[in-house]
């Protein structure tokens, strides 16, 4: 009997393989509604960018296309949402219950789609989608010459259109005023103008955006006079530039306001629809009045800045992050909560994470002041150095832990990022935000089917186990070197656009680089790795980015 199933499975499977073959088209026509808005107009072009770029397949006008798509929005109650119908003979149909939804649910079919036999066969998942979570952001740490920071322009918009495909639906930006003198700065200029360029990319996908910002931080001209008292620092988390302020000092808090002031007026032609407020690393003062910081004068000095915000840009969201309330002998947490409880100010949201698992606090005794909870998963840093320096760094194992933590208590989050080497982090994030009922295993081999082919995924994914268990670069084993045989006999299956491309690059260099180093015996030496780690600083356009957060290693 079992022979017999084993039997009828595979005949079903072939006979399902021949039904996409011959679905495979060369030809794709992309209708609009009438009067489509310009994010629906963007989608179009998203769309259109994402088949011609992976494939041979064409976009056509006229009616003499294989297949048509046709883009439509119908307002239903659920916002996001979307639904696929049609039987690909030749007609699809994806509508979103609003131009976002739209967005996700091309992004849906494309990763059901297949990209890789010569011509494009249109995606067979069917039905309808509509994401749990809120706020489902990222937010681009954009500093020390990283990616954001220094790639192409058209690069990192490109990167912010396929992540819209994920389900995201925020973006927040950081302005390190550490590395200026002041706005006027032709490098503060210039990082200004470029945050702009993507915040504007990122709207272009419906995406709310903002920035994420020390509360008292500020530029490396500040006087001396002004400078804050250093914040107890036991565990040794919370950095400090040398120019933060302390805001109990009125000529200091006088000076943050009106720097918060000009920045805000930065962005006036974009428009913010979110604040981040930091309170460590960045960030803090340990003087009297301030201390402890999250609870008096991070939640006070915030309040003040983002009333200033709030007259600026009427309607806009605050998020109070509780990063780094390490410290349990200063009570940050119960001071916080106690704080909030009289008043909240102009808080929508409570931001917590760790370095390590998530704080328990805010699921064991409620979030301060009742309000909604995102988490800020350190998908870059953990447990490497440099970051990315050695390729990708999937920790799919990691971030299902850290999201079974958190208990369903989430409204979303925003990963922190330093770069495109964790893509794949990113893309788990994004869609345990949209649904936290799948596992993130499932997440990774949806990512690897879309991204590389449907024919690799059992060995691609096996491969990213073995990179996640060889995480630490100090105890690599020998399953570095089958991970690397799973990864070249899997490019043997790829086409050559997905070969070259970065995503997959990525991948090879850092099965290569794990390999070589479990040779080595972990140390940095020979050509093989010289070249993997120069093709990596190409990639991440990191030529002259700072050694520790975006540089991988330099070997002479």
């Amino acid at each position: 009997m079992k022979s017999i199933s084993n039997h009828f499975v595979l005949v079903l499977s072939l006979f399902f393989t021949a039904q996409l073959a011959s679905a495979q088209v060369h030809t794709v026509r992309i209708t609009l509604p009438k009067n489509a808005g310009m994010i629906t107009e963007h989608a179009r072009q998203v769309l259109a960018n994402q088949i011609t770029n992976r494939c041979d397949a064409k976009i056509v006008d006229g009616k003499t296309a294989e297949l048509n798509i046709e883009l439509v929005t119908e307002t239903t109650a659920t916002s996001e949402s979307f639904r696929i119908t049609g039987d690909g003979k030749p007609n699809i149909r994806i509508t979103g219950s609003d131009e976002n939804g739209l967005i996700y649910g091309i992004g849906k079919f494309l990763r059901s789609s297949r990209f890789d036999q010569g011509g494009f066969t249109p995606g067979t998942w069917r039905g309808s989608s509509a994401p749990a979570g809120k706020a489902r952001g990222m937010y681009f740490a954009s500093h020390f010459g990283n990616f954001y920071e220094a790639a192409p322009i058209d690069e990192v918009s490109q990167y912010v259109d396929e992540l819209a495909l994920w389900g995201v639906n925020y973006l927040v930006l950081y302005f390190p005023e550490f590395q200026f003198t002041g706005f006027d700065d032709v490098a503060a200029q210039q990082l200004l103008t470029r945050l702009k360029s993507i915040m504007h990319v990122a709207k272009a996908n419906g995406m709310k955006v903002g920035l994420l910002q020390v509360a008292n931080g500020s530029f490396k001209s500040t006087p001396k006079e002004l400078l804050n008292i250093p914040v107890p620092d036991q565990l040794h988390r919370r950095g400090d530039f040398g120019v933060n302020l302390n805001p109990a000092i009125p000529e200091a808090h006088t000076a943050l306001t009106r720097q918060w002031a000009l920045l805000m007026d930065q962005f006036k032609d974009v428009g913010l629809d979110v604040i981040v407020y930091w309170p460590y690393d960045e960030g803090g003062c340990g003087c009297s009045e301030c201390w402890p910081w999250g609870s008096r004068g991070f939640p006070k000095l915030s309040n003040d800045l983002s009333k200033i915000s709030r007259d600026k840009y009427p309607g806009i969201q605050v998020v109070l992050s509780t990063w780094v309330f390490d410290t349990p002998e200063a009570g940050e947490w119960e001071g916080l909560s106690k704080y909030l409880q009289k008043d909240k100010g102009l808080v929508n949201y409570i931001m917590a994470d760790a370095h390590e698992d998530f704080p328990r606090y805010p699921l064991d005794k409620g979030v301060p002041g009742g309000l909604p909870l995102l988490n800020f998963p350190e998908i870059s840093m953990w447990g490497q150095a440099p970051w990315g320096g050695y390729g990708a760094n999937p920790l799919t194992d990691r971030l299902q832990h850290l999201w079974n933590e958190t208990e369903n208590k989430l409204s979303g989050g925003f990963p922190y990022s330093e770069g495109i080497y964790e893509d794949i982090n990113k893309v788990i994030c994004s869609q345990l935000y949209w649904n936290g009922q799948r596992f993130t295993a499932d997440i990774v081999r949806e990512y690897i089917a879309f991204e590389f082919s449907p024919d690799v995924v059992d060995q691609v994914a096996k491969a990213l186990e073995i990179f996640e268990s060889n995480h630490d670069r100090e105890h690599i084993n020998t399953s570095a070197k089958e991970a690397f045989r799973l990864i070249e006999d899997a490019e043997q299956k790829l086409t050559p656009r997905v070969r070259k491309s970065w995503r997959w690059r990525i991948l090879y260099l850092r099965a290569l680089i794990d390999r070589e180093m479990f040779a080595t015996k972990g140390k940095l030496e020979g050509e093989t790795l010289k070249n993997a780690f120069n093709e990596l600083t190409a990639i991440y356009h990191a030529e002259h980015g700072h050694s520790m957060p975006i540089h991988p290693p330099v070997i002479q």
